[in-house]
Order: C-alpha cells, then sequence, then structure tokens
C-alpha cells in the first residue's frame, strides 16, 4: 500500500525546499508586479496554485532574483538525496531561464523549451506522425473498419462521440469509477470533487483543486474515451491528486513545500503533466477504445508543438497554421482550433505546449521498464515529489 516503504526527505532538503519555495513566490510577485493586468483574474503568474505556502522572497528586480537562484543552485548540489541534487538544480536552472526571459533574452522558441522545460526542443516529425498513424491503422483493423484512414478516424469519432449537453453527466460517472479504482492503491482525499463546465476557452478542462473542481470548455468535440482521459489525468489518478498528496505529505513533514506550488513554464511541468496522462494505465482501465484515444492524445500533443513551432519559429500566419491543423481528423472541430491558437499565441504558454508530449515521453521510457511489483514504490517516488525528466529517470 501507498506508504508502507515511503522515505521522508532530510532535514537539509526539507529546509531547503523552503527556500526554493519562497523563491517561486517571489518570482512569481515580480513577474506579477510587472507583467499581470490588474483586471486580468485570470493570469496564471509563475506558481499557478498554491495550496498554502505563506511565505515568499522579495526581488526589487529580475538581477537579483536571477543571483538569488544561481546561489540555490549553487546549495543544491550539497543535498543529500542524489535524486533531489538532480532535481533542485535543474529547477533552479529553469527559473532562472525564465527569469532571463523576461529580461528580453532566449528569443527564440526552441530555446525556451530546452530551458524552460529542460527538454528536447524539436517539434513533432512527419515521420513520428505517420508511425502513430500506423498504430491507429492495426487498431482500426481489428475493429473491423474499412476505408481510408480519415473515413475509418470518422467512423471511430462518430461511434463514441458524446453530446455536447451530456458531457458534464458522462466526466461525472466517469470520475466516480476512478475514484473508486483509485482508492485501491493511493489514499483518497475526503473531499469530494465535481464537474463544471463553460462554453470555450484556451483548454479542454482544467483542475481547480482550490474550488474542488474540474472545469470542462465543451466547445470541442469529445469521445467517452477522450472524457476518460480528461478524468484520469484531471483528477483520479491526475493532477487532483498529485495536489492532494503533495500537502498532506508536506504536513506530515515527509515531502518539501515547493510541492505546495505549481509552477508553469518550468523543468517540474513535463513530469507534472506525463503523470496526469499516464492514469489509465495506472488504474488499469484501458481498453481498445482507450488506446485508440491515447493515440490521437498524444498526436494531438506532438501537433501541438508543430503548430507553434510553425508559428512562432517559422513565422507562418495565423491563418496558416490553422489551415494545417484542419488536415488533421480529431482535434475537436473549429472550437479545439481556436482554442490551440489561443494558447499557442500566448507567450507564457508557447514553450509550455511541449510539456504534455515530452511529459508522456518521459513517463514511458521509465515505465517501460518497470515490474508490477515495481509500482507501489514508483508510485512513492513521484507522489511525494517533484521531478524534472532526469530526477524521474533515476528510480531504480
Amino acid at each position: 500500500m501507498f506508504g508502507d516503504t515511503l522515505i521522508p526527505l532530510s532535514d537539509k532538503t526539507l529546509a531547503f525546499g523552503e527556500l526554493f519555495a519562497d523563491a517561486i513566490c517571489g518570482v512569481d510577485a515580480l513577474d506579477r508586479k510587472l507583467f499581470a493586468d490588474p483586471d486580468d483574474d485570470d493570469y496564471d503568474g509563475v506558481a499557478c496554485i498554491n495550496l498554502g505556502w505563506n511565505s515568499s522572497a522579495e526581488y526589487a528586480d529580475w538581477d537579483e532574483a536571477r543571483a538569488a537562484l544561481q546561489e540555490l543552485a549553487a546549495k543544491a548540489l550539497s543535498l543529500p538525496e542524489p535524486d533531489r541534487r538532480m532535481y533542485y538544480m535543474q529547477a533552479c536552472i529553469s527559473l532562472d531561464a525564465f527569469c532571463a526571459w523576461r529580461q528580453g533574452q532566449l528569443p527564440k522558441l526552441t530555446d525556451q523549451v530546452s530551458m524552460f522545460l529542460l527538454s528536447d526542443g524539436a517539434p513533432m516529425s512527419e515521420q513520428y506522425l505517420a508511425n502513430q498513424m500506423k498504430k491507429l491503422d492495426t487498431y482500426f483493423d481489428l475493429l473491423g473498419y474499412r476505408g481510408s484512414f480519415k473515413e475509418r478516424a470518422a467512423r471511430w469519432q462518430a461511434e463514441n462521440i458524446v453530446p455536447k449537453e451530456e458531457v458534464q453527466s458522462t466526466m461525472t460517472e466517469l470520475m466516480n469509477q476512478a475514484r473508486e479504482i483509485c482508492g485501491t492503491f493511493l489514499p483518497l482525499p475526503e473531499e469530494p470533487y465535481k464537474v463544471a463546465v463553460c462554453d470555450g476557452g484556451a483548454f479542454s478542462a482544467r483542475s481547480e483543486v482550490m474550488k474542488l473542481q474540474v472545469l470542462v470548455n465543451i466547445a470541442p468535440t469529445y469521445t467517452r474515451p477522450s472524457l476518460k482521459m480528461l478524468v484520469c489525468h484531471e483528477i483520479y489518478p491526475g493532477h487532483y491528486m498529485q495536489f492532494h498528496l503533495r500537502r498532506e505529505l508536506w504536513k506530515q513533514g515527509i515531502s518539501a513545500a515547493d510541492g505546495l506550488l505549481s509552477v508553469t513554464n518550468h523543468a517540474s511541468s513535463s513530469c507534472f503533466e506525463g503523470l496526469a496522462d499516464m492514469g489509465g494505465h495506472f488504474l488499469g482501465w484501458i481498453d481498445i477504445n482507450d488506446r485508440i484515444s491515447e493515440i490521437f492524445s498524444d498526436i494531438k500533443s506532438a501537433c501541438g508543438t508543430l503548430s507553434s513551432y510553425q508559428l512562432l519559429e517559422l513565422g507562418w500566419a495565423p491563418e496558416q497554421v490553422e489551415a494545417a491543423m484542419r488536415e488533421w481528423p480529431l482535434l475537436g472541430g473549429e472550437a479545439a482550433i481556436k482554442s490551440r491558437m489561443q494558447f499557442i499565441q500566448d507567450p507564457t504558454r508557447s514553450a509550455l505546449i511541449w510539456s504534455y508530449w515530452r511529459g508522456d515521453q518521459a513517463f514511458q521510457n521509465v515505465m517501460s521498464r518497470l515490474d508490477p511489483a515495481d509500482y507501489p514504490r514508483f508510485y512513492e517516488y513521484i507522489y511525494s515529489r517533484v521531478h524534472t525528466p532526469a530526477s524521474l529517470q533515476m528510480f531504480i
């Protein structure tokens, strides 16, 4: 059961986590002071979610913030846990890079991806897309579908689509099922979650943990398997469980204070998203339609990197990028294209879009070598500690 082999962090690392949490909040405060519109209640900032950390460093400017982060990076090298040395060193480098970007440095999108996320900055290739389509063809063959790829994809969507007015009730039903399974291997929060909906926005769904709800944008088109993936990603065993366990383990003196903060454009972003995307696998909740949906979701994430690259590196006009999106089926229709364009046209999100695809790859690389007996320790490792792809792969 979760916690049976959980090792608390050392006092030295717990103390460092408090210093780093202060630094994150200090950078967030400076960013909001310089860039946030006072009337914009939706500005994410650097720490887009704070589960209860009430202390902050104070920085007069970006130079002061960068000096503090570079000093912390040096101190991280003396932490006793090897994976925490790796994580905090990279976390400081990443946050320093964000500060440098706010100073006008790192103008290239690919450099932002590499330095913010510490991920491969290359966008999706045509070969990658071709390989994923071959996998889908294999599943369509198993379902007995005939015709062209687009015809078979359209048939699958038609057979699995959820009407707009049923999205909320369908997700609530799936959420209740996921909670029951999740409780067999993770300690559940007492507070129930709920599903709320909106019609439009630069997202498919987002976990509003402070409101104990997931907000789903019902403008795009959804299938039942895609809603199942959203439940796993946003709630059980994804983001809601991440937030819940980070907070509870911090209260117990096991996990570090910086885990109370969800940091955007950061070295931790990819693993934060990758863990959530693996939710269906953790639950053992995967059938052939889920595998098809998972591949389409992977392609959607990968295509997001290409769209951002086309817009900001190749200099394509927005209309040209949108036209390229329409070449691919099952993106959720025109509403999904509009949402994706809003996302990549936001300078604070254009690099972040890489975190979904690269996060999945980070987790798949580690999970491919795990035996079933490894998973209880793996769950402790990923839910009790914040990770970069490099610290994640240190799990043995």
